[in-house]
């Protein structure tokens, strides 16, 4: 018997097989042939409204529908799903951030009661998330009513519970005050078990097309984020890019969740991390990297402010830490500082170990550690360095700077004798370019204009500029100390 053609199906089943292609294959069915698309017409207008309001979605204090009240809150939004489920079909990008911000004052939020029924209710009663959770769904219930009673008005039990609402998300923002409880750890764990187990295209559980995850986008002081809270996230099956802002982990206890299942294997398919404004030490970067193999980028900006006890860094441990566990597959590397209440442990860096390494940012520090390091036995730097015993020292841009390294950036604020970090790293720069760095074809060189700038290092710089284009590098100086190889995907 032969197949019948979907054009020969009658038009009452196909009125009812249309509504369930929203949203995803909509479009596609839509432009079969003239006959569908005819039948497919009514729907054209709700499917772009829907698509307009919710596809990059984010909490706003003003609707963007006038007939419909602002979703502010992760509950406003369960709420909206409740009503009309094929609403969480349509979110692609959900930045969750500016859940109950900014918090005005409100009335109470209200919340069905849930003896009395309806959609919400109904959503969370059969929601399957909470019965593999081991969670009593009233309970659940009771306690998003409890917290949204307290200002600000954020819930972390929403929060969560709306994470279980999105099968089609592909970026992720947590919200600013996510802070995982006892219960919400327990509804993380089967959302990723749940991910790992699902046989896409046919089944898409939750939080399954995740690609790039943001913590949260707060910089302010007292909103640190745990890194050890990230593992779920990037224990999802698809992710490729990470960003994690104002994120903080000390010592080798720090990654707690590693070894627990569903997390044992997080972070494979990262590609692309940036870590921004963090204070992590060179044990838990470790730690955190060796369970990337195939990372390609990785961006870190140290801080550390009043409310981290850890304020020297040793930024040559790290740097060393990251070359042993991520040195064989990074492409792009990009250390800067942020802001240091601190001192620089002395050290000696190397980079060399980076084999496939094609762009590469460093602060001067870096070079500065290695300077003191290599002319301790020779003066101090209250002394001064003569020439003579400059040419005593290593060629420390090709100790430093890996062969592979085609784009080239130097950090600086121009003080703390960083123009001696210069001297020595491109002395004889144009008789040793090809045979140490081949590749090299682009330096990009803080040359900060600023009067707290020193003077000697901005001669310095502009130095440099003759001596780099005489073996055809371009040498680019650069105002402000800034972060110009590289970003973050999508950002």
């Amino acid at each position: 018997m032969a197949t019948p053609a979907l054009t020969g199906l009658p038009t009452e089943l196909l009125d009812k097989i249309i509504p369930h292609v929203l949203p995803e294959g909509f479009e596609s069915l839509a432009l079969t042939c003239r006959t569908i698309y005819e039948l497919c017409t009514p729907f054209i207008q709700r499917h772009n409204h829907l698509r307009s309001q919710f596809q990059k979605f984010r909490y706003r204090e003003i609707s963007r529908d006038p007939s419909l009240s602002p979703i502010r809150t992760a509950f406003d939004l369960i709420t909206r799903i409740a009503i009309e489920p094929m609403v969480a079909c349509y979110i692609r990008d959900a930045d969750f951030n500016r859940d109950s911000f900014p918090p005005r004052a409100r009335l109470p939020q209200l919340v069905p009661d849930v003896h009395r029924g309806g959609p919400v209710v109904t959503l969370l009663a059969d929601s399957p998330y909470l019965g593999q959770a081991g969670l009593d769904w009233m309970e659940y219930y009771a306690l998003i009513e409890e917290d949204l009673k307290q200002d600000p008005r954020y819930s972390q039990h929403a929060a969560a519970f709306l994470l279980t609402l999105l099968p089609n998300v592909k970026t992720l923002t947590l919200p600013r005050l996510w802070k995982p409880l006892d219960k919400t750890e327990k509804l993380l764990d089967v959302i990723v078990r749940e991910t790992k187990h699902s046989h896409f295209p046919w089944d898409k559980p939750s939080l399954a097309q995740v690609t790039r995850f943001e913590s949260f986008s707060s910089l302010g002081a007292g909103h640190r984020f745990d890194l050890d809270k990230a593992v779920p996230f990037l224990a999802l099956p698809r992710i490729r890019s990470f960003r994690g802002p104002s994120c903080v982990s000390i010592g080798d206890a720090s990654l707690t969740l590693a070894s627990k299942d569903p997390y044992l294997r997080y972070g494979e398919t990262l590609e692309t991390v940036h870590l921004v404004s963090c204070c992590i030490d060179e044990v838990a970067i470790a730690d955190f990297l060796k369970h990337t193999p195939r990372l390609r980028t990785f961006m870190y900006s140290h801080s550390t402010r009043g409310d981290i006890d850890h304020q020297d860094w040793n930024i040559c441990k790290f740097v060393t830490a990251i070359e042993r566990e991520v040195g064989s597959c990074l492409e792009e590397l990009s250390i800067s500082i942020h802001e240091l209440r601190g001192s620089i442990t002395p050290g000696r860096a190397s980079m060399r170990g980076f084999r496939r390494l094609q762009k590469l940012q460093f602060p001067l520090e870096i070079a500065m550690c290695n300077v003191t390091n290599a002319i301790s036995r020779v003066a101090t730097l209250n002394e001064g360095l003569t020439d003579q015993e400059l040419g005593k020292s290593e060629p420390f841009i090709g100790d430093l700077v890996p062969p592979s390294v085609s784009q080239l950036s130097l950090l600086s604020k121009g003080t703390n004798h960083h123009e001696k970090a210069l001297k020595v790293m491109f002395r004889d720069f144009a008789a040793k370019k090809d045979s140490q760095l081949p590749a090299l074809k682009e330096i990009h060189l803080s040359c900060p204009i600023s009067p707290s700038a020193d003077d000697a290092y901005k001669e310095e710089c502009i130095k440099l500029v003759a001596e780099t284009e005489e073996v055809g590098v371009v040498l680019h100086l650069e105002e402000w100390p800034r972060s110009i190889t590289m970003t973050w995907d999508g950002a």
